[in-house]
């Protein structure tokens, strides 16, 4: 059973090592080889030593634990493991995941995107119970998920379960209302959120709204 080295450049791997107790490495990147001594609860270290290669053909990894080795096979998708004694050693083909991860959203259904000039005070589904002043914030195709919910836990002040809740609710039915304090603190917040995306280059809407007095500017 030959082994020969792939290729570095052309494989990139992402290494997960644990014990029951503790997490010793957490997504550390790789190609070609990978070393990395851990020192585990019972106070013993071990060294773990990882190379990319070719085996009969197929893409594996040489597993080697102080002085114990074998051969690591890279099953698609991002699930390949391995348990010595009490230490597991997890290995990620990274453009296997990207790739299955891209499968994935291709089959998600289309994130709704409504007219910068939509009102959502005027759709009825939209307006929370009791809603009198608040943000209104529309759904885009290029604004990262994650600073929507960034955004709204530094400037609204949602938790981060409100955040990411609120920004999922954006993204599935093209905007929300998120109810403020005050008309003061709908513009500041709404001015706030706006800069910062502007900052960054995101085209992401979001302006001070209330009853009677829908798509006010957030300038």
């Amino acid at each position: 059973m030959s082994a020969d080295t792939m290729d570095p450049p052309k494989k990139r791997f992402l290494v997960f090592i644990s014990e029951i107790k503790q997490q010793f490495v957490w997504a550390e990147q790789f190609s070609g080889q990978y070393t990395k001594s851990v020192t585990l609860s019972d106070g013993t270290t071990r060294t773990i030593e990882l190379t990319a290669v070719k085996r009969d053909g197929r893409d594996a990894i040489e597993f080697n634990d102080t002085g114990h080795h074998q051969y690591m096979e890279l099953i698609p998708v991002r699930n390949n493991g391995h348990v010595n004694g009490n230490l597991m050693v997890r290995i990620l083909d990274m453009d296997d995941m990207n790739a299955a991860q891209a499968g994935w959203r291709s089959r998600l259904p289309a994130s709704p995107v409504l007219p910068p000039d939509t009102s959502l005070i005027s759709i009825p589904e939209f307006v929370p119970p009791g809603f009198t002043q608040g943000i209104e914030i529309l759904n885009d195709n290029k604004t990262p998920m994650k600073f929507v919910a960034d955004v709204l836990m530094t400037h609204a002040g949602l938790s981060p379960e409100e955040a990411n809740r609120t920004m999922l609710a954006i993204h599935k039915r093209g905007g929300t209302l998120t109810p403020t304090a005050s008309s003061d603190d709908a513009r500041r917040i709404a001015a706030q959120i706006s800069a910062e995306a502007a900052k960054q280059g995101y085209p992401l809407i979001c302006r001070p709204v209330s009853i009677g007095l829908a798509n006010q500017s957030g300038a």
